[in-house]
């Protein structure tokens, strides 16, 4: 428990001093860049590739040949738990911007962060919130972007599959883009419900074949094709 409790304070440590650093080496790349997200984005890379290592998590990857290459696409993952995102964003192999609850964006300097890596907040409270990021992911869709989602909406209470949101994919379909599934398996061991502690673990992350919505009539036909998909994804680790 000690040890645990040593680790778990030299990732944190780790996890704010990277931070800053990062951040300040990434505005001087700002003013040089096309799109002003990219470094921002290309930082969360590296930053969470540092995290994972510190952390003890070796992650094991399958499936890359199945990303389609030339066009925006909604990546579609399973949320087993908190490091869900610094794993997906240190280790699949595509820039995207994600939702974030709106809270987190009230962290000084945090949030400011996000902001500038293109990510946006949503109010899980409210309905409208909902609409509201269904337009805004088509915008971002539109312009070439990818984005990435967790349609059971939040994270697992024990690491198992939940269902999906109705509708999750519905920017999928109004912008006539792939969906991408991912599988994230093992993620759940590291920061479980209920805990701070960071446990190093191995995790797995399986890509999918891309799933196209073509119309409404088939719509929820393809929205459990694609739960399936990842279901077909998960399982124990070797």
């Amino acid at each position: 428990m000690i040890f645990a409790l040593f680790r778990t304070l030299f990732v944190y440590f780790f996890t704010i001093i990277s931070f800053f650093l990062g951040t300040t080496v990434t505005l001087l790349f700002v003013p040089f860049a096309k799109k002003k997200t990219a470094p921002f984005q290309a930082a969360a890379h590296l930053w969470s590739k540092g995290i994972a290592f510190v952390s003890g998590i070796s992650v094991q990857t399958s499936g890359f040949e199945n990303i389609p290459k030339g066009t925006p696409m909604i990546i579609v993952a399973n949320h087993q738990g908190a490091a869900d995102i610094p794993v997906l964003l240190a280790y699949l192999p595509l820039n995207f911007r994600f939702a974030v609850k709106k809270e987190l964006f009230s962290i000084p300097a945090m949030g400011w962060y996000m902001r500038s890596a293109g990510f946006f907040p949503v109010d899980r409270a409210v309905i409208l919130s909902a609409y509201k990021m269904v337009e805004k992911v088509i915008e971002i869709l539109k312009a070439g972007e990818n984005v990435m989602i967790f349609p059971e909406g939040t994270r697992s209470h024990d690491g198992a599959l939940g269902k999906f949101k109705r509708g999750s994919l519905m920017a999928a379909l109004k912008a006539g883009v792939p969906v991408l599934p991912v599988a994230i398996s093992g993620s759940y061991d590291i920061m479980p419900r209920g805990t701070f502690l960071v446990n190093p673990a191995k995790v797995r992350l399986a890509v999918g074949k891309p799933v196209y919505i073509k119309n409404e009539e088939e719509y929820d036909r393809k929205v459990e094709e694609v739960r399936d998909s990842i279901a077909a994804l998960l399982g124990p680790l070797p």
